[in-house]
């Protein structure tokens, strides 16, 4: 791997691409994909915030991905830890400045809320059975309500956030089965180690029926039009179904990839299927 190269993965661009594409979809159901300097704003402050954030999680993961992930850039060298603590503090740094030139309120949501949390989840939660799969849940739908504070309306971003921490949550429980022997060894103690892959998958398999079911709310009560079931039935409903039967046919960590790359296909088809919901035929 490349010095460049190095740089860019640690950042986990997919994530950032992902992140800014939220940005870009809410502005639009909010009606100010016209303000092109705000839009501009918050795709680099969340995109700087997530990439600092990505790359203090590897920092802070250096042991568990020696096991789980030896190809991530620190884990296999490419990176030394003090070139990524300083790239961390940049990008955080960065990011917390852009705030300055957004609205006041979605600035005090990244200064006390989420900064704090991504700090405290790396040193002190992330090993809390649930809770620390609910933090980065929570995160993640953050983002809308983030972006409902820059652009003036949070109330639209209420249900997509809701959805976001449900996906977000149960690709957490999938991720902590795969990373369960790294885990042991770092001494943590997530889910699967306390209670063991059978009470884990059964939660996952709950958590991903109650996420499809709470799915269609929002359409049942005519929030977004018939334009959001389409994507939400192919690139949501059925990677959760699919999701369901892998765990109850196997509990490996094979499964658990698989899952976790069909749930985070299931997020990104989410954002698609509440955008189409929202601007067409609504």
């Amino acid at each position: 791997m490349s010095f460049v190269a190095g740089y860019v993965c640690i950042l986990r661009p997919i994530n950032i691409i992902i992140s800014a594409g939220t940005v870009l979809v809410c502005a639009d159901i909010l009606d100010a994909s016209e303000n092109i300097f705000l839009i501009i704003l918050t795709v680099l402050t969340v995109g700087l915030l997530v990439g600092g954030a990505n790359v203090f999680n590897d920092i802070q993961d250096k042991k568990e991905d020696k096991v789980n992930k030896p190809e991530r850039p620190i884990a296999a060298g490419h990176i030394s830890l003090k070139a990524a603590g300083n790239y961390a503090k940049l990008l955080f740094f960065s990011g917390t400045f852009m705030c300055f030139f957004l609205p006041l309120l979605s600035a005090f949501l990244v200064w006390f809320i989420a900064i704090p949390l991504m700090i405290v989840y790396s040193f002190k939660i992330k090993s809390i059975p649930l809770v620390g799969n609910a933090v980065i849940a929570f995160l993640l739908g953050l983002t809308f309500l983030f972006c409902g504070l820059v652009f003036g309306d949070i109330g639209p971003m209420i249900i997509p956030a809701i959805l976001a921490f449900l996906l977000t949550f149960v690709r957490e429980l999938t991720k902590d089965i795969e990373d369960i022997e790294g885990d042991k060894r770092s001494g943590l103690t997530t889910f699967p180690i306390m209670f063991g892959l059978n009470k884990t998958v059964q939660l996952i398999i709950v958590l991903s029926v109650t996420t499809g079911v709470l799915s269609f709310i929002p359409y049942l009560i005519k929030l977004y039009s018939a334009f959001y079931l389409i994507p939400l039935i192919l690139g949501v409903e059925l990677p959760l179904v699919i999701v369901v039967f892998l765990f109850m046919k196997s509990h490996s960590r094979s499964t658990a990839k698989k899952s976790s790359i069909l749930l985070k296909t299931a997020t990104i088809m989410g954002i698609i299927s509440i955008y189409t919901g929202a601007i067409i035929g609504s």
